[in-house]
C-alpha cells in the first residue's frame, strides 16, 4: 500500500551503527533522571503509574498541559498519538478520500504526502524554491493549485499540508505570507494541516507564527515532543484543532491503531511540558552554537558547498556546488568506483559513513535534487562531527589539487 519510506529506511540502516549524526532532526535528548530532576516530587507517581490501558485521547492532565501551548483550544480539542507518525497516519486516514485534492508542500517528510496517495488522493505539490537568500514557498502558488482544484471539484475539499518551520530547508513563512496562506485556504474551505513539530525553535523567535488551530478554525496542528523538546523515546505526539469533529473521527481510526498511549510516558511528558521554558531554552542554545559554527564552515567552503541558513527548525539543506571542486571530487569518484552518480551527495554521504562515521541524510530521501543533503543542528555531538568532517575534506588525496591548504576547521570559533 505504501512506498517504502525512504528517510526512515535510511536512518534504520544507519542510525544506531554511525558514530556521529550529523544530520538527525530531533536535538539533544535527556535520561529519565535528569527529566525527573527537574520535578523531583513526580518520581513517585511515576513508580506508582498503574500500568493498565489508558484513556484512548490521552490523560486529560496530559491534554490540558498541551492546550496550554496554544490560545483557542482546550483538553478537549487535543487527541494524544504515539508520536507525530501516528498522528499523521490515524488523520489521513479519517480525513481523506479516493479522488481528493491534497496539496503538499516539497520537499517534505514523505508520510505527508504518501499517506493521502496511498488512501487515493490526487497529491499536488507546492514546491518551496530557493529565493534570494532564503527557502521560499509562494502563496501565489497556492492560489493557482487552489484555483486548480476549484475547476475540477469533486465535491471534497481540498485539503492543505504545510510544515512550518520547515524539514528539510529550514525554511520559515513571514507573518503576511502565512496570513494569506490561511486567507486563500478559508477563501476554498480548505483543511489546513499545519506539521508545526519545529515550532519554538526559530532562529529569531520574533519570526514564530501563530499555531494554526489558533489562527483557522479548520486549522490542525500537528506537533511532538521529539523536535524542540528532544525527547523522541516518550513517543508523545498530538493533533490539536477547533474541529471537534475531525477529532471524533480521528479518535475512531486510532481504536485500529494505537488504541492509547503508554502510561509512563504520559506521566513522563507532564513534566517535559510544565518544563517547557528550560528544556527548550536548552535546545535553543545548542541550535545556535551549532548554526554558527556550520555557518563558519560553509563560508571557508564556498567552493564546494551553496548554502541557505535555516530561518526556524532544527535541520538545514545545503548543496554541492556544480562544477568547481565538487564537479572534480565526483569525477575523482566515478574513476574510483567506476560508478556515474552524477553529482549526488549520497557518494559523500557513503564516503563520510565508511571513513569517519559521519551521517549526513542525502537529499534523495526526500525525492529531491540529489546533490543536497540534510544537516542537523541540535545534538551536542555537531561540532566534533564538524571539525573531523573539516579535516576528511582536507586529507582526500584525489581531489588536493582542488583545495587550497587552510587552517584546521574550528566549529567553535
Amino acid at each position: 500500500m505504501f512506498k517504502p519510506f525512504e528517510l526512515e529506511r535510511y536512518f534504520a540502516k544507519h542510525e544506531f551503527s554511525a558514530r556521529y549524526l550529523l544530520c538527525t532532526s530531533d536535538c539533544e535528548s535527556m535520561s529519565v533522571r535528569e527529566l525527573l530532576a527537574l520535578e523531583p516530587e513526580t518520581e513517585e507517581g511515576l513508580l506508582s503509574t498503574w500500568l493498565g490501558y489508558t484513556e484512548s485521547r490521552g490523560n486529560p492532565m496530559l491534554r490540558k498541559e498541551i492546550a496550554a501551548l496554544y490560545d483557542s483550544v482546550d483538553e478537549d480539542e487535543v487527541l494524544v498519538h504515539a508520536g507525530a507518525e501516528e498522528a499523521i497516519l490515524n488523520l489521513f486516514t479519517a480525513l481523506v478520500r479516493p479522488g481528493q485534492t491534497v496539496i503538499v508542500n516539497t520537499p517534505c517528510y514523505q508520510s505527508l504526502s504518501e499517506v493521502p496517495r496511498a488512501l487515493g488522493a490526487r497529491v499536488v505539490p507546492w514546491h518551496l524554491r530557493p529565493a534570494e537568500g532564503r527557502w521560499f514557498l509562494d502563496p501565489d502558488e497556492l492560489a493557482e493549485l487552489l484555483a486548480i482544484h476549484e475547476e475540477g471539484k469533486t465535491g471534497t475539499a481540498p485539503i492543505v499540508v504545510m510544515n512550518m518551520p520547515h524539514n528539510p530547508t529550514g525554511a520559515l513563512l513571514t507573518r503576511a505570507e502565512f496570513d494569506r496562506v490561511v486567507s486563500l485556504c478559508e477563501s476554498r474551505g480548505a483543511i489546513l494541516v499545519c506539521d508545526e513539530v519545529y515550532r519554538f525553535l526559530e532562529t529569531d523567535p520574533r519570526d514564530r507564527l501563530p499555531a494554526i488551530c489558533d489562527a483557522y478554525e479548520n486549522g490542525i496542528s500537528l506537533s511532538v515532543l521529539s523536535k524542540a523538546w528532544g525527547l523522541a523515546g516518550l513517543r508523545i505526539g498530538w493533533l490539536a484543532t477547533q474541529r471537534r469533529d475531525i477529532l471524533d473521527s480521528v479518535a475512531q481510526v486510532k481504536d485500529y491503531n494505537s488504541i492509547c498511549a503508554s502510561a509512563p510516558s504520559e506521566t513522563l511528558a507532564g513534566v517535559a511540558l510544565r518544563h517547557s521554558g528550560e528544556i527548550i531554552a536548552r535546545n535553543r542554545d545548542i541550535c545556535a552554537k551549532n548554526l554558527a559554527s556550520f555557518s563558519r564552515f560553509f563560508a571557508d567552503r564556498e567552493d564546494m558547498f551553496e548554502w541557505i541558513p535555516p530561518r526556524g527548525g532544527s535541520v538545514a539543506f545545503p548543496r554541492l556546488r556544480l562544477g568547481g571542486v565538487s564537479g572534480r571530487w565526483v569525477n575523482a569518484e566515478r574513476k574510483r568506483t567506476g560508478k556515474d552518480s552524477g553529482l549526488s551527495a549520497a557518494v559523500l554521504a557513503e564516503r563520510l559513513l565508511e571513513e569517519q562515521g559521519i551521517l549526513i541524510l542525502p537529499g534523495g530521501c526526500y525525492d529531491y535534487d540529489p546533490a543536497h543533503f540534510r544537516i542537523g543542528l541540535g545534538r551536542r555531538q555537531v561540532p566534533e562531527a564538524l571539525a573531523l568532517l573539516d579535516e576528511w575534506l582536507n586529507r582526500q588525496t584525489e581531489i588536493a589539487a582542488g583545495f587550497p591548504n587552510r587552517r584546521p576547521f574550528s566549529a567553535r570559533g
